[in-house]
């Protein structure tokens, strides 16, 4: 009798770029490694992690603020500083816990769910349940940059009413459910339930409404601006 071997499926451009989204890397993992990344703030993050292990943690968290601190800092790159900074106990003043550096959509299409990210700083990324991601950066066109910037402003009204998410995991997103996310120099907030219960509330559906514009947006930029993986 023979045993057939199960064949390891690769892991998708999607698969590997998921992770990298949210801001929550481990200290080990930001910088990620492998990415051959240097220059700032890329030392300062290697500099605090250093400092962390050699138990000056101090030292670290005055690093991390700064990163937070500097207007020019990739949007990912603040919500790191902030998710060390609250590991290491420091929680961001009442008036900024609740801006939004990134708005999140996970809808539920098929048997899976389609992505779609913008960050404070003009980034996209949309990640096709198919595996397939598309990468926007520094784009000047206007209907593009409008789109990003109504559903970032519908996620700060969305993210001023709902509560933190304190645990170290996302829940399941099941096969059906949607999820909107914001996320926060205080943590992720977020909701989630199945799509057609979700566009029922007003919150909620403005925000999709919202994400689906700038999906559109994206889809309509020349390919070379919106790389595809």
């Amino acid at each position: 009798m023979r045993f057939r071997k199960d064949r390891q499926v690769a892991p998708t451009a999607a698969d590997l770029l998921r992770p990298l989204l949210y801001g929550d890397r481990s200290v080990d993992e930001w910088p990620p490694p492998g990415t051959g990344a240097d220059g700032e703030p890329w030392t300062s993050f290697v500099r605090a992690r250093e400092l962390q292990r050699s138990g000056d943690e101090h030292a670290a968290v005055e690093i991390w603020k700064d990163i937070a601190a500097q207007p020019t800092t990739e949007s990912r790159n603040v919500l790191q500083a902030w998710h060390f900074l609250r590991a290491a106990g420091v929680r961001p003043a009442p008036e900024s816990a609740s801006y939004v550096l990134a708005a999140i959509a996970e809808i539920s299409v098929k048997s899976g769910h389609d992505l779609l990210v913008a960050y404070r700083d003009g980034g996209v990324r949309y990640l096709n349940q198919s595996g397939k991601v598309g990468i926007v950066e520094g784009i000047a066109d206007l209907a593009f940059t409008e789109a990003a910037r109504a559903w970032l402003a519908v996620a700060d009204e969305l993210a001023s009413t709902v509560g933190v998410w304190d645990q170290p995991q996302l829940p399941p997103l099941p096969s059906g459910d949607s999820r909107i996310m914001m996320l926060t120099p205080e943590g992720p907030r977020f909701g989630q339930g199945p799509d057609s219960l979700l566009r029922t509330d007003a919150g909620a559906a403005a925000f999709l409404s919202a994400a689906t514009n700038v999906l559109i947006a994206v889809t309509r930029l020349p390919r070379d601006d919106a790389a595809n993986g």
